[in-house]
């Protein structure tokens, strides 16, 4: 099985920016998934070269890999369930064009748009035209060679849906969200969603009472379950680590950094 590498998202760090490419590093991980620094809000701030140049200095020194530019921010403006000619629509288009120009930029693979917060598809003309903004995307993102990653609380059925309907389409698979909006079982749901449409994994656990999370393996998540079962399909792409070690019940018992580096020997464990 071909090795997977092994990242960490940007939000879950008390540092945002190069700091915490920094900290990611030393901590052993091979990559991060980042957010926007702001983006719209804060004027780009990726797009600036000043900006950049601290991300590809920090890279160079340490080999870390930015794996995916998540456009944190804007699955907070409830831009996406609005249709795309609306002043929030137009909006939403060119935050998604500005994002792609940074992934262009800083050499980012990927690009993530999700469904969530106030962008959060609750019904079936949520669904309609959520699906144009990321056909959209795939259009602007082809010609710059950047692949755009799609996190939802969907069904399988309406990921499948939404993988139809979208040319080049693929999805980062969230292995607590199953369990924390009630939605089924991982272990079901990826055989039947299937490898070819999964990206990457967000690797998460969590306790019974779905507040806050547990390391991987520790809470109600399956994850050991779970694991095997991609370990059997051959699944050989991104595990990245959204587990809050900032925050309890985790940072009751132990330091960002230990619970960082136990959940890292964990997920290495799946090569």
């Amino acid at each position: 099985m071909t090795k997977n590498r092994i990242g960490i998202c940007e939000w879950v760090f008390p540092v945002q920016g190069p700091d915490a490419l920094s900290w990611a590093a030393r901590l052993g991980y091979d990559g991060i998934q980042i957010a926007e620094c702001g983006g719209y809000e804060t004027g780009y701030p990726l797009l600036k070269p000043d900006v950049q140049e601290a991300y590809r200095s920090v890279q160079q020194e340490t080999g870390i890999e930015i794996q995916a530019l998540h456009l944190w921010s804007l699955c907070r403006m409830a831009c996406m369930i609005h249709p795309l000619k609306s002043a929030a629509g137009k909006l939403a288009l060119t935050y998604i064009q500005k994002a792609i120009d940074s992934c262009r930029q800083m050499r980012i693979p990927r690009l993530m748009l999700t469904s969530g917060f106030l962008c959060q598809i609750k019904n079936q003309k949520d669904f309609d035209i959520f699906s144009q903004y990321l056909s959209a995307a795939c259009k602007m993102a082809e010609d710059a060679g950047i692949r755009v990653v799609f996190e939802s609380a969907l069904t399988p059925n309406e990921i499948l849906e939404m993988c139809r309907r979208v040319k080049g389409l693929k999805i980062c698979y969230d292995l607590f969200n199953p369990f924390r909006f009630a939605l089924g079982d991982p272990v079901e749901e990826i055989e039947e969603i299937g490898l070819e449409y999964i990206d990457h994994i967000h690797a998460k656990d969590g306790p019974a009472n779905m507040v806050g999370c547990s390391l991987l393996g520790k809470g109600v998540g399956r994850y050991h379950d779970i694991i095997a079962l991609l370990r059997k399909l051959g699944y050989s792409g991104w595990l990245v680590t959204e587990n809050y070690y900032n925050a309890p019940p985790i940072s009751t018992n132990m330091s960002f950094d230990e619970a960082a580096r136990q959940d890292l020997e964990t997920m290495r464990a799946f090569e």
